[in-house]
């Protein structure tokens, strides 16, 4: 009868143990789930305040801009401002578009020093994927019989659905390029941002000092113009790149918009967004 009991004990002291370890174990799940939502929280937080402070800070800089650099003077083609929206401060660089590459239209050349640049791939790889690229826009051209017809990219991420190109070589380009039905198909290195001057050393040798002496005369030159001439000259350009970063807590997020100079009959402004790129953290 002892013996029976003594295992009897034995059993419940077990499923004790069992439970309390079984318990153990759901409240640390719930504990760490709940670190995780929060967590989860915090970055779709920080995702709503970058959305919200950079595109008002870009609406800011481009009425700026317009009314002819009157506080964010940085010459007539690149032009750069901060701004505080609410708790936050935001850096606003806008560019023109002409000033980045085209992957509608760029050479095979370009192209290839173009992914050779990004440190991805190797100068014969690149070589390959820039032909790649190339074949891909001509297909629909040799599909249809003539040279008027070709395959475009709409955004900068059709760029995947060529053979060999892949996410990290994309994201390895992205700073570096535009594509879109609105952009003009010239490319202009005097509007281009500093750290793509780089490529220009390896398509044309010696040509980057006459493009920077080039933009530092005009940025020297602005401040004396008139605010017409430099209205006028802003105006030249019909598309720009808006790069506003967000410093929120330990991170910088950028958030960036491609715009073009035109009304839209949704909006009252004088330009128009063309293209939204989810908010990234590029720094923390």
């Amino acid at each position: 009868m002892r013996s029976t009991l003594s295992k009897q004990d034995g059993v419940a002291l077990a499923l004790d143990v069992w439970f309390v370890a079984g318990m153990t174990l759901l409240v640390g799940g719930i504990v760490s789930y709940a670190r995780v939502d929060a967590r989860m929280t915090e970055v779709h937080l920080a995702r709503a305040k970058a959305i919200a402070a950079g595109d008002g800070a870009i609406t800011l800089a481009m009425a700026e801009r317009r009314r002819g650099y009157d506080s964010s003077a940085a010459g007539p083609l690149i032009s750069e401002s901060v701004h505080r929206i609410g708790d936050l401060d935001v850096r606003v660089r806008l560019f023109p578009a002409v000033g980045f590459i085209d992957l509608n239209r760029a050479s095979r050349e370009v192209l290839a020093v173009l992914f050779a640049f990004s440190g991805v791939l190797a100068r014969d790889q690149a070589q390959t994927v820039a032909d790649n690229v190339v074949k891909w826009r001509d297909s629909e051209a040799s599909r249809q019989g003539s040279r008027r017809a070709s395959r475009n990219f709409y955004a900068v991420e059709d760029l995947l659905r060529v053979e060999g190109v892949t996410r990290q070589l994309l994201d390895g380009i992205r700073d570096y390029v535009v594509a879109g039905e609105w952009t003009s198909g010239t490319m202009n290195w005097g509007a281009s941002p500093q750290e793509i001057i780089g490529l220009l050393e390896s398509l044309e040798p010696g040509r980057v000092d006459t493009v920077v002496s080039r933009r530092e005369n005009m940025m020297r030159t602005a401040g004396g113009q008139s605010g017409q001439r430099i209205v006028r000259a802003i105006e030249s350009a019909s598309a720009f790149r808006a790069d506003a970063v967000v410093s929120y807590g330990d991170k910088q997020w950028l958030r960036r918009r491609w715009l073009v100079l035109e009304t839209s009959a949704h909006s009252s402004l004088p330009w128009r967004v063309v293209r939204t790129e989810p908010p990234r953290v590029v720094r923390g």
